[in-house]
């Protein structure tokens, strides 16, 4: 018993000196580990704090998480530990004995060798924490409120501040802004929401919802309230309207807000959209009807009435000018009786102003105080006041081609972004213009109308980066059909995005009296297209035969979802001149007989899946414009079908989408040699946009001068690998006095100097072209450059030896954006101080950005505010760019909306 008990106590302490002895013979083995270990986190430390500092800079928010952990490693206890630890292991190894078997103090080498081993335990799973953070910040929240341009507001001062007081009452949540349109409640809301910055109240969130096609209804204000509270797209798509609803209810039961409605034409269950109605926060809206004011039970109504006379003046004199006013003796007390008529109504008052900024003749101001007094009123608010205002701006438009334009703009929906060039050519089209035989000309009369009719406010321009445009605010579009009902020449029959079924009951023109025709729709919620079935609309007037159209000059059709036409569908309508089925992405078919159409002028079958065009067409003896644009499923032209349209002017087949998407297959866009020989054979033609996309189509383009002074598109894209001397000749030997847009690619240029000479080029994309060096070559940086003053555009993609786009800064007057991707080499843009001051943005990845070179700090800090990082979207092909410039543009523009 004795013996066991002995021979257990010899076997622990036996096996304790071993466990004891390990430690002491590996303590330099485990300081050493220490140490790696130690610069190994350090390391990681160092990678993880750069990133977020970056990230800092760019306006990103670190995570909590990453914090944390950047605080526990930097921690300078526990680095001073650590630190000490490893000086007292090395000096425990200067103690070792017996070869380092032994230490002269073994409980003080085994003490500092098990520290050693418990500290090195830690710190893997530091570095494999820090090894594993793939983001280390968050994108900066939303700001508090959104900032708008101001707008004009002489005479509304007063009643933004008795707005403002109620916003300030904590007892009033919900407050409701009435009143008849034109009245000013959108100015005034505009203006409450960037009160809402100066004032610093203690709001989390400011959202202004605005109304931008007809009606704001739940999805539209979800869709805002998403944008505005940063819900990030995996959580919001994965769930229906009444998950999106609990989700807002979430995070806005966490803050303070205020949203701000404009233009409810009905009451709204916010409920529903998940907006919680609590105490310090709250709703502002503007509707037309006082009873919704009263049906979503709001604890203050404000009217907001119409100006008063003094203020209404103010207004007034403004939008005419003084000198005009003390043009004449007498104009000054006539302006005073017409700014009366105006019955204070802020939209009259900039309408009519407007409309009289340049009448320096006393008749004239005489006149219009008559008309004024004699408009009738037929519709309470609307037709007593606003109609009969607005339509004195009409009558005063210098011409009936003025008028008849402006009636015309009334076939696109209320608020609607219109392309000026798209809008000039129906315009043409119809033969609303005089020189319809000079495209040209006609457009430049266009252009002309497009800036009358903006200048006196019946039209509204819309500049942005992302192009330029018109939109006829929905009053003026309301007008405009109320004139067209009474006037037996422009009667047109229009769609109502809201109930388009109802069409043909709530119109006062029929198909039969119809001169124009619109039907499209648009869905709210997204802004997207809603396709709907044409023929619910003729089967509500009419059983077997078809819609009796005689008067019919215009059909547009847009998103409809049917694929084929009936056979009979154009029967009746032979006096039709434009046909504008664009994007109507299932159609395939257009169904055409002979003797059909013969009055056509402008066929536009753009983003459709017709799979070939009817030979019918060669009886359209007058058409002057066909546009094929994104017909991809389109099989080649039918041979001789070009060259019997005597009349044609423009011709247009071009891909529509970003260039990524066809691939390989934009080849199916590619022009045929012998429709190139037709187009070449029409002595009209002026206007002419295709893919060359064989060497035997670019041979026969580079051998026809006429061709190359009529091409606007060009797209040069070919399989094979193309002489730099076949496509540089081609460019500077051509006359290219109306190309606009460029795209090249699969091309083995290496420079492309002579594009310097195109005096019209608003667009070049060059992508695939292996050897391309310089865009403008061989320049010395003291010489100016003339040239490119015109681009809006440039977009440079897979040029791997792209080392310079030109060797001195240039102006660029009308840049709207450069595009770059996978050019590794280009590390300088011909930008400088100067450039900056333009609205010119750069998109690009993060990598190329900070690899440029710039002249100085200052023109690289003007750029980082205007430059687009690939990582800003989760889809990188969101930004590349489409093979033309007005596709580019509404890609871009539907992004950022």
């Amino acid at each position: 018993m004795i013996l066991g008990d002995i021979w257990t106590i010899l076997r622990d302490c036996f096996l304790c000196s071993f466990y004891v002895y390990g430690y002491i013979r590996d303590l330099e083995e485990k300081v050493n580990t220490l140490s790696g270990k130690k610069g190994e986190l350090q390391g990681v430390y160092g990678g993880v704090n750069g990133r977020v500092q970056e990230a800092r800079q760019d306006g990103y928010v670190p995570r909590p998480t990453v914090l944390h952990w950047l605080g526990y490693v930097q921690d300078d206890d526990r680095n001073q530990r650590v630190n000490s630890l490893l000086q007292r292991g090395v000096d425990e190894k200067a103690k070792l004995c017996l070869r380092g078997h032994c230490s002269w103090n073994c409980y003080s080498a085994y003490s500092v060798s098990s520290k050693v081993v418990r500290m090195t335990d830690v710190l893997p799973g530091l570095i494999e924490t820090g090894n594993g953070f793939q983001d280390v910040a968050d994108p900066p929240p939303p700001p508090v409120v959104e900032m708008l341009p101001e707008e004009i507001t002489v005479g509304m001062e007063s009643r933004l501040n008795e707005v403002w007081g109620y916003v300030q009452d904590d007892s009033v949540r919900i407050i409701c802004l009435y009143g008849i349109r034109g009245v000013g409640k959108t100015t005034l809301l505009r203006n409450l929401n960037h009160k809402f910055s100066n004032a610093g109240r203690n709001f989390d969130r400011v959202i202004l919802v605005e109304s931008h096609t007809d009606v704001i209804n739940i999805e539209t204000i979800q869709l805002v309230l998403k944008y505005r509270l940063a819900i990030p797209n995996e959580v919001w798509d994965n769930k229906n309207q009444q998950g999106r609803a609990a989700e807002i209810f979430q995070r806005l039961s966490q803050r303070r807000f205020a949203l701000l409605l404009d233009d409810l034409r009905g009451p709204i269950n916010l409920a529903e959209a998940g907006v919680p109605v609590q105490n310090g926060s709250k709703i502002v809206y503007t509707t037309i009807m006082e009873d919704a004011c009263n049906a979503m039970g709001d604890q203050m109504k404000f009217k907001v009435d119409c100006l008063l006379p003094d203020d209404a003046w103010n207004l007034f004199r403004l939008m005419v000018k003084d000198d005009v006013l003390n043009s004449h003796p007498d104009i000054l007390e006539l302006a005073e009786t017409v700014a009366d008529l105006c019955g204070g109504l802020p939209l009259a008052l900039i309408t009519i102003g407007g409309a009289m900024a340049n009448r320096r003749n006393r008749d004239a101001w005489e006149n219009a105080v008559v008309e004024l007094r004699n408009y009738p009123a037929e519709f309470p608010g609307m037709g007593d006041l606003i109609l009969p205002r607005l339509k004195f701006s009409y009558d005063h438009l210098r011409s009936e081609t003025h008028k008849t334009c402006f009636l015309f703009c009334s076939l696109f929906l209320k608020n609607q972004l219109i392309r000026k060039d798209e809008l000039v050519d129906l315009w043409i089209g119809e033969g609303l213009l005089r020189g319809s035989h000079n495209i040209a000309v006609a457009r430049m009369q266009g252009k002309c109308i497009i800036d009358s009719l903006i200048g006196v406010c019946l039209l509204e321009e819309v500049q942005t980066y992302f192009g330029n445009y018109v939109k006829m605010h929905d009053l003026l579009r309301d007008l405009a059909l109320w004139i067209a009902s009474q006037d037996e020449g422009n009667k047109i029959l229009a769609s109502k995005p809201e109930n388009d079924e109802l069409i043909i009951e709530q119109q006062s023109v029929t198909w039969n009296e119809a001169v124009r025709v619109s039907l499209w729709s648009f869905l709210v919620t997204s802004l997207a297209p809603r396709p709907f079935s044409l023929w619910r609309f003729f089967k509500k007037s009419l059983t077997t035969a078809p819609p009796s159209c005689p008067r019919l000059l215009t059909l547009l059709v847009r998103y409809a979802s049917m694929k084929e036409l009936p056979e009979w569908f154009f029967q009746s309508m032979p006096a039709l001149r434009v046909l504008e089925w664009s994007r109507n992405g299932n159609l395939t078919k257009l169904p055409m007989q002979k003797g059909e159409l013969i009055n056509l002028r402008y066929l536009n079958l753009s983003d459709t899946v017709i799979s070939e065009l009817p030979i019918e067409i060669k009886g359209c003896c007058k058409l002057i414009i066909l546009l094929l644009d994104g017909t991809k499923k389109l099989k080649a032209i039918p041979k001789g079908l070009l060259s019997e349209l005597s009349a044609l002017q423009v011709f247009s087949r071009v891909p529509t989408v970003h260039y990524k998407s066809y691939k390989d297959k934009s080849s199916v866009f590619g022009v045929s040699v012998s429709s190139l020989l037709e187009l070449e054979s029409l002595k009209h033609i002026q206007d002419v946009s295709v893919v060359l996309s064989t060497l035997e189509s670019r041979k026969k383009f580079q051998s026809s001068s006429k061709l190359q002074s009529c091409i606007r598109r060009l797209i040069i894209k070919t399989p094979e690998s193309s002489s730099t001397s076949s496509i540089t000749t081609m460019l500077h030997d051509g006359d290219f006095q109306n190309l606009q847009d460029l795209f090249i690619s699969n091309c083995s240029v290496q420079y492309l100097t002579c594009l310097v000479k195109i005096p019209l080029l608003r667009f070049l994309f060059a992508t695939n072209c292996p050897l391309l060096e310089e865009i403008i070559a061989n320049h010395q940086a003291e010489e100016p450059i003339i040239g490119f003053t015109h681009l809006k555009q440039l977009n440079l993609n897979g040029l791997p030896e792209l080392r310079s786009i030109c060797g001195s800064a240039m102006a660029f007057p009308s840049l709207e954006s450069i595009y770059v991707s996978q050019c590794q080499n280009l590390k300088k843009l011909p930008l400088n101080s100067q450039s900056g001051k333009r609205n010119t943005v750069l998109i690009g990845g993060e990598e190329w950005w900070n690899q440029l070179a710039w002249d100085d700090d200052a023109t690289k800090d003007v750029f980082s505010s205007k430059f687009i990082r690939f990582s800003d979207f989760p889809n990188s092909n969101e930004l590349e760019p489409c093979y033309t410039y007005e596709a580019s543009v509404m890609k871009r523009y539907s992004i950022m909306l």
